[in-house]
């Protein structure tokens, strides 16, 4: 579900052939997509998830059932179970449609990407061949037809996308799972925390509420700008054919739907004042990073340019430089040396300094010559040590408090202001 900002890649030449998250075309325009042996195809339009799972007009697939009858177990066990049994088997079951999530789709994406091993596992038991498929091709089928509607035909398009829609129903029911278990658990855990004053619970659960609007708008706006296509990870299948554009919350932060896509985490913890939730949170969050790290950030290198590294971009100068035609350097030997002397310049300040010093790590290869060694020590300082002078002076915590409080509020209100 996550959306991966991609960089273009260009053809020979010179035209675009693949994007992720891109502006959304016109409601009567298809995007084209393109096989990895490159055969082209318009891509149908698919429909809604939740209105397509929720609502009782819309036909139900196999998966569709299955997910709504794991959801209602889910419910069931919030409401029926001891409040002590409830939060084991919630956090239990939060933590596998976690793993799976992660662990499952991410190995699922991995191979995918890799060896098109899902798409291969499929033409290799001719699951969707009409040929060699036999009662598993029907029902495929059928799951598919009904699923998309009337506007999708199942021979138009290549095994690449279909495949891709068998994922989706997968990816459904893996994070509806994960969503509902994170929800139901949180709800066992409601009025965990001790406040000692009204207006330290109204704070916790108003910032909570806050971070839990915040999160809906960012998974909504992300969702309007990327689509099913980037959100369900369509490029591991097919590309399409569209340009990048980014606006709204992806000019915010990097990969938004892994950083501040996960605010309402942070969010049910301040509500419910748990530090088992906290914890949780903190360890789901954890193992999305850990997703993006060993999942999309390796195929999205693979399938899209990667930016240069820097030092790269010093030796291809450096190469452009000294491969110059010598009529462009002055004809005295006195403007020759000095352009040397100044190209020589130019190139030692251009290298990165981890060139000629090995970087900070905590405090090895600390350099009181190197300037941001020197400020990280003022800000160990500021931030640590007069905090402890504070403690050591007058006896008790509560002078620290204070102090850090100030402090806190001045740089916010510096940084805003």
């Amino acid at each position: 579900m996550g959306v991966r900002k991609r960089l273009s890649k260009k053809k020979d030449g010179g035209g675009e052939t693949a994007i992720a998250a891109s502006s959304v075309p016109a409601h009567d325009e298809l995007l084209t997509g393109r096989t990895p042996d490159g055969k082209a195809f318009a891509v149908p339009k698919t429909r809604d998830m939740l209105q397509s799972l929720f609502n009782p007009v819309t036909p139900k697939t196999t998966f569709d059932i299955i997910t709504l009858v794991t959801l209602s177990t889910h419910m069931v066990v919030a409401l029926v179970l001891p409040l002590a049994t409830r939060r084991a088997v919630l956090m239990a079951g939060f933590a596998f449609w976690r793993l799976c999530y992660n662990g499952g789709l991410g190995w699922i994406l991995n191979w995918q990407s890799s060896r098109h091993g899902l798409v291969a596992l499929f033409k290799r038991n001719g699951w969707l061949d009409p040929n060699r498929g036999g009662r598993v091709y029907t029902w495929l089928r059928s799951e598919l037809e009904a699923k998309m509607g009337p506007g999708y035909s199942f021979e138009s398009v290549p095994i690449e996308f279909n495949v891709w829609l068998l994922y989706r129903q997968l990816v459904d029911l893996v994070l509806l799972n994960d969503f509902a278990t994170y929800f139901f658990l949180c709800s066992c855990y409601l009025g965990s925390a001790n406040d000692t004053e009204p207006w330290h619970a109204f704070l916790r659960i108003a910032g909570g509420l806050t971070l839990l609007a915040f999160n809906l708008w960012v998974k909504v706006d992300a969702h309007r700008v990327v689509k099913d296509y980037a959100w369900y990870w369509g490029d591991f299948f097919f590309l399409v054919e569209q340009s990048l554009t980014f606006d709204g919350v992806f000019e915010m932060a990097p990969h938004p739907m892994y950083s501040i896509g996960y605010a309402g985490y942070y969010g049910g913890s301040l509500i419910t004042g748990s530090y088992t939730i906290f914890y949780a949170s903190l360890a789901a969050h954890m193992l999305q990073f850990l997703f993006l790290s060993l999942v999309e950030n390796p195929h999205i290198e693979k399938t899209y340019e990667r930016p240069p590294l820097a030092i790269q971009v010093i030796q291809k100068s450096r190469i452009r430089r000294m491969s110059a035609p010598m009529s462009d350097i002055s004809d005295s030997a006195r403007d020759t040396t000095a352009s040397v002397g100044d190209a020589c310049k130019v190139s030692i300040r251009e290298r990165p300094t981890s060139l000629w010093h090995p970087e900070l790590i905590v405090f090895k290869n600390f350099d009181l010559l190197r300037a941001s060694d020197v400020l990280i020590l003022l800000l160990l300082v500021y931030s640590v040590g007069v905090p402890l002078c504070f403690w050591w002076a007058f006896g008790h915590s509560q002078m620290v408090f204070v102090y850090s409080a100030a402090q806190c509020i001045i740089w916010v209100l510096f940084r805003t202001l």
